[in-house]
This record gives C-alpha cells, sequence and structure tokens, in this order.
C-alpha cells in the first residue's frame, strides 16, 4: 500500500508546480502588457510615462493683467499744476489721453483769470490744451509798445505773476511745441481790469475831502473866536464910555 500511495504524491507534486509557473507567467506578462505602450492601427503609440512627467503650474503674473492699467481717460487735470504730464501717465498706466495721438500745432489754452495781488502784481492762471505742449508764452500788449512783453513758462506750471502791468493791457497766454504755436483769440486773452481802481479813487476823495473839511472848520472856528473878541472888546469900550 506503501508502495501505490508515493506515485500519488509525485503526481500531486507536479501538478502544484505546473500551476505555481503558470501564475507566475501570467503575472509577469500582465504586468509587461501594463507598462507597454498601447499601439493603434496606425503604428503610433500611447506613452503615459510622459503624461506622470507633466505639472500642471500656476499661470504667471506677467501673464494677468495689471491692476494699475485704467480703462479710458487719463486721471489728468488740465488746470493743476505741477502733476504728471499726461503722456507720462500714459505710459505707466495705458490710459487715453485726448490730444497726444499725433503731433500738430497746439490748440489754445484757456484763460481762467486775471487776479491783482497787490499794487504791482497780476496773478495770471490757465488751463492747458488737449495738445502736446513744451512750454508756454505769456504775452503782455499795451497801448505803448514799449511796455509790451513775453515770459516763458515750463509746461508743468499754470499761473505766473506778471508786474507793472497797466490797465487796459491785453494779457495772452500761447501755448508751443515742435510744430509752431497757438493762436491768440477770446479763449487765450483777456484785458486786464485793476479791480481796486474805483473803491482806491473813492478813498483819495474821501481822504480830500476830509482834510479840506477840516480846514474849513478851523477856519470857521478861528473866524468866529475873532469875532467874539471884537464883541468883548466893544462892550469894554461902551462901558468905558459911560463911566
Amino acid at each position: 500500500m506503501f508502495v501505490c500511495v508515493r506515485p500519488v504524491i509525485l503526481l500531486l507534486l507536479i501538478n502544484f508546480l505546473d500551476l505555481s509557473l503558470s501564475s507566475s507567467s501570467s503575472s509577469s506578462s500582465s504586468s509587461q502588457n501594463a507598462t507597454r505602450p498601447r499601439t493603434h492601427p496606425s503604428g503610433e503609440t500611447d506613452d503615459y510615462s510622459v503624461l506622470e512627467d507633466i505639472t500642471t503650474e500656476p499661470p504667471s503674473s506677467s501673464s494677468t493683467t495689471s491692476e494699475d492699467t485704467v480703462d479710458g481717460f487719463c486721471d489728468y487735470s488740465m488746470c493743476v499744476e505741477h502733476q504728471q504730464t499726461c503722456a507720462e501717465l500714459t505710459a505707466v498706466t495705458g490710459c487715453f489721453c485726448p490730444g497726444l495721438e499725433r503731433l500738430h500745432a497746439p490748440s489754445p489754452p484757456t484763460l481762467s483769470y486775471l487776479t491783482q495781488q497787490d499794487d504791482k502784481g497780476v496773478l495770471v492762471h490757465w488751463c492747458a490744451p488737449t495738445s502736446i505742449v513744451t512750454h508756454y508764452k505769456v504775452l503782455v500788449k499795451g497801448k505803448d509798445r514799449d511796455m509790451d512783453r513775453e515770459i516763458q513758462v515750463e509746461e508743468k506750471k499754470r499761473k505766473t505773476v506778471l508786474r507793472d502791468v497797466a490797465a487796459g493791457a491785453l494779457v495772452c497766454v500761447v501755448a508751443v511745441n515742435k510744430i509752431g504755436a497757438s493762436e491768440e483769440n477770446q479763449q487765450s486773452c483777456a484785458t486786464f481790469k485793476p479791480q481796486h481802481s474805483n473803491s482806491g479813487l473813492a478813498l483819495k476823495l474821501g481822504i480830500i475831502g476830509g482834510v479840506v473839511g477840516l480846514i474849513v472848520l478851523l477856519i470857521l472856528a478861528l473866524l468866529l473866536w475873532r469875532q467874539k473878541k471884537r464883541r468883548e472888546s466893544s462892550a469894554r469900550t461902551e462901558t468905558r464910555g459911560v463911566l
């Protein structure tokens, strides 16, 4: 009986080895198929190992639009001096600055007002035109040509002080660039009219009238005093004659 059992054991061992070998070969083939690129009918292959190396990167800050970019017109005042020029704002923020599309002779600036500061000083204030300007010229034209003069002012300024401006003189502001100068018209010119001329004349007349009145009062007082003295002297003379 022991002799019959031995061949059975051997057969079981052989079957077990066959099963283990077949399982190992199938697992290896499946792992190879898993890592092997898939072949298309056209002959191209899908290499999924390339996709594992691709990482998603956040978009760079340079691709985003800057918050400083202004849509529309630049935040620029034509009447405020010593500010950043409109061309500089356009270069920095990309905003729209009217009048800078092409270089041409500047439009006339707007003369806002003429103000008399003291007896000899006149403040001139203007607003810039919508044009490229390199500097300004302030012209004074009086009845006498000897009093005519011209003052050059830098582009960022919007006011200047003139000295010894006669009443009735014409003051004009002219914008200048490389192409030429703006024309002189009612927008850029104004006639200087002293604001305190009437009040000053009235003050002078009042002073003169006061002095004349004081002199008249003194004269009247002197005449009354002399008349009083005469009456007193005549009364004394009559009293002595009676006695």
